[in-house]
């Protein structure tokens, strides 16, 4: 992945950003499609984002509505809570999606601590301490 030039995502990646932030594919689904501009590495104790994607413009909205959408999807159990907690760490971490505006200070705490919430809850984390 290293001799990838960075480059703004085309229409067909641009989807794919998009459909993530959409719950409509996953984590694992988009790295795959978007192998060789993007991998992640989410582990226990660290989460790092490779991406050969410069920011996208304009950048992908994400608006309080993703986060309840995510939010409902737990509640229903179509996704775990380590499912949930990778989606957050992912909009964060990731320089394609921007919350700014009227709601950004309430999207931004949302997405930090749906992102901690898996850690925090992990038994092995606990033990570890």
């Amino acid at each position: 992945m290293d001799s990838a030039t960075p480059r703004q995502p085309n229409p067909g990646e641009r989807d794919l950003l998009e459909r993530f932030a959409r719950m409509e594919i996953s984590l694992a689904d988009l790295c795959r499609n978007l192998q060789g501009m993007l991998s992640v590495e989410f582990g226990l104790y660290q989460r790092r984002l490779t991406s050969h994607f410069l920011a996208a413009e304009p950048g992908i909205r994400i608006e309080k509505q993703h986060v309840q959408n995510a939010l409902d999807r737990r509640r229903a159990g179509q996704i775990s809570e380590r499912d949930l907690s990778d989606w957050a760490a992912m909009l964060q971490l990731n320089d394609a999606y921007d919350w700014e505006g009227l709601d950004e200070e309430e999207i931004a705490q949302s997405l930090n601590e749906l992102s901690v919430d898996w850690l925090l809850q992990n038994p092995k984390l606990e033990s570890d301490r």
